[in-house]
């Protein structure tokens, strides 16, 4: 089961300042029914919580899960602190949030956050298993956030797959003989591995925009060269030319897949981001948003090095 930690407020408890995965909530585990039903939000409310949240500091997508036992906030997060802050001052002033309730909270993040998600859409995380309620009430919740429009590719991602994984492991635990805990058991496995590869998938979009940009700083250093060796031992035949391209082209295509290849196979994402800074001082990258927004790979490679739009349609 995911950990759950009360919030400390004024700083992220982890230095997390680049976009990330994060859970702000409370339960039935966490707080009583008096408190849940204080800061319960309703379906007509919802709409007045997605706004003003959606342009919140640190927010950058927002969704908000409520039903008789949760209130949670599906978070991606340029900042954690930033936007920790942003959701307890909105409670502080919309529901008169007090410190006192404070420590009814969790905050999740990354891979907690991604579990806890898959977890509650497959009533692991509820009163009874296989409650059916649980994934009409994600379902709601994804299309309000979709129609207010604070959704986006990450959010959205994460609530295709987590309802993927809730039909998977509901029709397997029903394919199952045993008791409940059983049940249970075959169906947390199931959730695990396949948090678990959505992880990995993750975390190999994220280093595309590097690959990208080493892609393109490559295809500069062989051009400067090639040039400067046309015009020392040049001129060349058309032929001779073309053969000259191809070779320098060829080169900076195996270099950017083999480091393309050791930056996805890294299970952990600390190492990954440690490696990727490493290239990108090594080469002197440009930033991986001007890569995306100028280079000069086309999009069937971006693809191909390993892009993958997650969107509502491609679970």
């Amino acid at each position: 089961m995911a950990r759950q930690v009360p919030i400390e407020f004024g700083a992220a408890s982890e230095d997390v300042l680049e976009p990330t995965l994060m859970v702000i909530g409370l339960n039935h585990r966490t707080a009583p029914a008096a408190v849940r039903e204080r800061f319960g939000i309703s379906e007509a409310r919802r709409h007045e919580v997605l706004v003003p949240l959606a342009r919140a500091e640190g927010i950058e997508e927002v969704l908000v899960l409520a039903t008789c036992y949760r209130t949670e906030f599906f978070l991606w997060a340029n900042d954690a602190a930033l936007a920790a802050n942003s959701v307890f001052r909105f409670l502080s002033a919309e529901y008169g949030l007090k410190l006192s309730e404070w420590e009814h909270f969790y905050r999740l993040l990354d891979d907690e956050a991604l579990l806890h998600i898959f977890r509650v859409a497959s009533s692991l995380d509820a009163m009874a298993l296989s409650e059916p309620q649980i994934v009409a009430q994600f379902e709601a919740a994804w299309q309000q956030a979709q129609n207010v429009g604070s959704t986006a590719c990450f959010l959205d991602a994460v609530m295709q797959k987590a309802l993927t994984v809730s039909r998977r492991a509901t029709n397997e635990a029903n394919e199952g003989i045993g008791d409940r805990a059983s049940a249970a058991a075959a169906t947390e496995k199931i959730v695990a591995a396949e948090a678990l590869g959505f992880r990995r998938k993750l975390l190999a979009e994220r280093v595309v925009p590097t690959i990208i940009a080493l892609r393109n700083r490559l295809d500069e250093i062989c051009r400067q060269e090639l040039n400067s060796f046309c015009e020392e031992c040049g001129p060349f035949s058309r032929d001779q030319d073309e053969l000259l391209q191809a070779v320098t082209s060829r080169m900076t295509q195996r270099i950017a897949g083999s480091v393309a290849r050791e930056l996805k196979e890294l299970s952990e994402r600390v190492e990954q981001e440690q490696i990727t800074a490493a290239v990108q001082r090594l080469f002197h990258l440009q930033t991986p948003e001007k890569a995306l927004a100028g280079g000069n790979i086309p999009g069937e490679t971006y693809q191909r090095i390993g892009a993958q739009s997650y969107s509502h349609s491609n679970p």
